[in-house]
């Protein structure tokens, strides 16, 4: 019994000196971790191309590949969609660091889906004109719709009882918008904790503003009529991220809105977001369009919405970019009509816009009766609309 002990003890100890003589042969040295505190991206540089020598022709696929990326509606990965001439990008999300993503996810799962409000159905594919007949059909909507028509502030001398002539008088994609303001505002409630520097009816002013900028250039300046409601309807959102703020850390958030607030002129000032959240109102904005399960696309143009500014990278579907360029023309278009965003954002347009709109965005006038004239009645729709009942 006493040798059988020994010849298990001896297999034990041979066992042990077996495997540390294993892990010291396969030790390697330890790298010390990256630090945490994250430095200014910078975009890559761009390494020319050298021209290949002239000789016999190649039959390679090189040309092939390129045409299927071009029917594929992408941009190659490796370079610039739209180049920017500013040095520095917003971090993205695959950038976030894990506590944050983590941390943020969880404030937005406490969140109802807005596609699943009592309310209404929300069907975000549908084009303005449809879309505004069926909010329309609910009898709430269609009380207000019809009760702000007939209001003092547009001094009609007859009155509409029909509620199709009166979407037609107030503007279809106006309907749709005034309505989703109206759905989201519920949720953004929710979200969105009070504060002396956050001016949330501006904000939504602002919003309004970008939208009817964004149809304005699509049907009048560019004549398009393909894919309207979705980039009118991402153009209303565009600017969600924003609120996320609060409900990610509301005592965080005031200390932004009240450095923003102190510093209207910054330059970046999406660098003041980055440093006191770690991520930016494109990645939250983007994050919660995708928790109310809203078409990817409309996410996609959130998140996107300041390539004027900082230019897109490869690989973005071209309807995207269209749409996200639209937008960043109209951001700049409604703050020279006076509806400029309530706090600080990257304003300057650093890219060209034009190479991907086309010639004709460059040389709109410095103002436009036809669009002052939507602008001023969705401003009244929007006071109206929200008017308690008397």
């Amino acid at each position: 019994m006493s040798s059988l002990i020994l010849i298990t003890l001896s297999i034990l100890a041979l066992m042990v000196v077996y495997l540390f003589l294993r892990s010291m042969l396969r030790k390697e040295p330890k790298t010390p971790p990256p630090p945490a505190q994250r430095i200014i991206r910078r975009v890559p540089e761009r390494r020319e191309t050298p021209e290949a020598a002239p000789g016999p022709e190649s039959n390679q696929a090189g040309p092939v590949v390129e045409e299927q990326a071009v029917q594929s509606g992408l941009v190659a990965a490796g370079e610039d969609t739209l180049p920017s001439s500013l040095d520095w990008r917003p971090i993205g999300r695959a950038q976030l660091e894990v506590e944050t993503v983590w941390r943020l996810e969880h404030a937005l799962r406490e969140l109802q889906d807005l596609g699943q409000t009592p309310t209404i159905h929300v069907d975000f594919n549908m084009e303005p004109r449809e879309l505004s007949l069926v909010l329309a059909s609910n009898p709430f909507y269609a009380a207000k719709i019809l009760k702000t028509v007939n209001s003092a502030a547009f001094g009609l001398r007859y009155h509409i009882d029909s509620l199709q002539r009166a979407i037609t008088f107030l503007g279809y994609n106006q309907v749709k918008n005034i309505v989703f303001q109206h759905v989201m505002s519920s949720k953004m409630f929710e979200v969105h904790k009070k504060s002396d520097y956050f001016d949330l009816l501006r904000f939504w002013k602002h919003s309004h503003a970008v939208s009817v900028c964004a149809d304005f250039l699509l049907r009048e300046v560019l004549r398009r009529t393909q894919g309207v409601g979705m980039i009118t309807t991402a153009a209303l959102m565009h600017d969600i991220g924003w609120v996320v703020y609060s409900r990610y850390d509301a005592e965080k958030a005031d200390r932004l809105f009240r450095r923003l607030a102190g510093e209207p002129d910054v330059n970046n000032p999406m660098l003041f977001e980055e440093e006191v959240f770690g991520f930016n109102h494109l990645v939250a904005g983007r994050m919660l369009a995708e928790q109310w399960q809203i078409p990817k696309q409309i996410c996609a143009l959130i998140g996107f919405h300041h390539c004027g500014t900082f230019g897109l990278e490869g690989g973005v579907e071209q309807e995207t970019v269209f749409g996200a360029c639209v937008i960043a023309k109209a951001e700049e278009l409604s703050a020279e009509m006076g509806y400029a965003s309530p706090l600080p954002e990257p304003r300057e347009i650093r890219t060209d816009l034009a190479s991907i709109l086309g010639s004709q965005v460059a040389t709109l006038p410095s103002g436009s009766v036809k669009l002052r004239e939507e602008l001023t009645k969705t401003m009244k729709i929007i006071e109206e609309f929200d008017k308690p009942e008397s």
